[in-house]
């Protein structure tokens, strides 16, 4: 069992072998869910890339894709350029 002390601004170190066997890095993002009989677990939380806006004012109006249709958007793309450069 590990251990680990909260410091005077409620901040606690996570043992070294709990990061390692959560596979917890610098940056990462962990989260606390208390359960019904008191404990409470610890998950790390999946890395989420954020936009950092650029791209905002280009989509006003249009039509927003799902991850499907932008997937399909770029495959076509894709063979467009293939098929340009075999030519």
């Amino acid at each position: 069992m590990s251990i680990a002390t909260i410091t005077s601004k409620h901040q606690i170190t996570i043992p070294k072998d709990v990061r390692a066997r959560m596979n917890l890095h610098e940056g990462d993002q962990v989260e606390f869910e208390p359960d019904p009989s008191g404990k409470v677990v610890l998950h790390k939380r999946k890395s989420v890339q954020k936009s950092d806006g650029a791209a905002v004012k280009y989509l006003k109006g249009r039509k927003r894709l799902s991850i499907k249709e932008m997937k399909a958007a770029a495959r076509a793309e894709a063979l467009k350029s293939f098929a340009t450069r075999s030519s």
